[in-house]
């Protein structure tokens, strides 16, 4: 249901970052606030088994399963002491619920709600009023208190020295591209650093991956997190022929199927995504225009996201490079390193929800019943970083 938050998730996600704060969000609906029921997401359950709090998967069905604890409501100038229940009812499969006592009084519907946990004690966080998120920034404040307690880390060597050889090849100022076209930015400096080119989903330097692209002042494009195809075994459409000749278009000569796709609504194909929390699936829906029918055509399970997002970026140096000339003439010159470490994987399902994280379909036909696709693309837009990963280090060299 975060779809239907009434305050932004990517900077809700953002603020918390700033603070290296890891949270789980939760919006109560006007049904589960009059029945005082919500119902504990994937987000929310992995937050608070990951926080050491409650397993629910560990938890019996029925009432005398039930848990109570305690629990802080967090307002601007003080805590209200309330409780918790975490159980899961013998109805509906036993599908997990959590509520908090009082909250009639702390939030209303569609209200955008963080969980923290620190030493073992749980702060519940109404986002959409904007005197308690904002506390965050006021020392004195319960809510900046919790932010103050958490610590940095030191630098690696690896970073270190990536960073050194970075500086020293913005030193040379603008050099030739040494490959015309999009990619050249990118396979440019990794030559310059000594990096042989491959297909590896592996970090590209001693752990570290490196993401150079061209600094544009305004309207800076959406970057890619990562590239995964679907699991084709729990796909209705079966496998990428079947979708490119079912959903495809004819564009110069040959059939194609080149879109974005979020969850907030249909592209102009009739895509949509849809975060499946009970199956923890990503699916990918076809929305007819006419009868507004929805089919589900695709599925990623959002475990393997979430390790792919992990894995490919403990920590990354996104690069910039200013340009001039173009085509074989261009040229560049790197001049600014913004350094991520450790994304809240965790955040991928919000941000897939709330529309700031999507998928681009990038997919013509190779032959008879074959495609090429140039990988199931996951981007956001680098204004949405923070929300993502925690605060950022940047380094500017000219």
């Amino acid at each position: 249901m975060l779809e239907k938050s009434d305050t932004s998730i990517s900077e809700v996600l953002k603020t918390f970052n700033k603070y290296d704060l890891d949270v789980g969000l939760l919006v109560p609906t006007p049904t589960g606030m009059k029945k005082s029921i919500i119902d504990a997401t994937g987000n929310v359950r992995r937050y608070l088994v990951d926080a050491g709090f409650h397993d629910y998967d560990s938890q019996e069905q029925g009432p005398d399963a039930k848990v109570t604890r305690r629990v802080f409501f967090v307002g601007p100038r003080g805590l209200e002491k309330t409780t918790v229940s975490l159980y899961r009812p013998m109805t509906k499969k036993g599908d997990p619920r959590i509520w908090f006592s009082r909250l009639g009084k702390y939030a209303e519907p569609y209200n955008l709600l963080a969980l923290i946990v620190q030493d073992d004690t749980l702060y519940v966080v109404n986002c959409s009023r904007a005197e308690i998120l904002n506390s965050i920034n006021k020392p004195g404040t319960p809510l900046f208190e919790i932010a103050a307690r958490v610590g940095k880390i030191a630098p690696e060597p690896a970073v270190v020295e990536l960073l050194e050889r970075i500086r020293e090849i913005s030193g040379r100022g603008f050099v030739p591209t040494l490959r015309p076209g999009d990619t050249g930015v990118g396979m440019t400096l990794e030559t310059l650093l000594g990096i042989a080119a491959n297909s590896s989903k592996e970090p590209d330097f001693k752990g570290i991956e490196i993401k150079a692209k061209r600094l544009k002042t305004k309207n800076p494009n959406r970057v890619t997190l990562f590239s995964q195809a679907p699991n084709w075994k729990i796909s209705p459409i079966e496998n990428a022929w079947n979708l490119l000749s079912t959903y495809g278009y004819f564009r110069d000569g040959k059939l194609r199927l080149n879109c974005e796709i979020n969850a907030l609504k249909p592209n102009s194909t009739g895509f949509i995504l849809e975060v499946d929390s009970v199956k923890d699936w990503l699916k990918q829906n076809h929305v007819d225009t006419d009868t507004l029918t929805k089919t589900h055509v695709t599925t990623w399970e959002m475990d393997k996201l979430r390790t792919r997002l992990q894995d490919k970026h403990p920590q990354t140096f996104w690069v910039e490079a200013k340009t001039r000339g173009r085509g074989s003439s261009e040229e560049f010159h790197y001049v600014r390193v913004v350094h991520t470490k450790e994304p809240r994987a965790r955040n991928l399902d919000a941000l897939l929800e709330g529309g700031v994280v999507s998928v681009d379909y990038l997919m013509s036909q190779k032959g008879p019943r074959r495609v090429r696709d140039h990988g199931y693309l996951f981007k956001i837009h680098p204004s949405d970083f923070d929300a993502l990963f925690p605060p950022p280090e940047v380094h500017v060299f000219a």
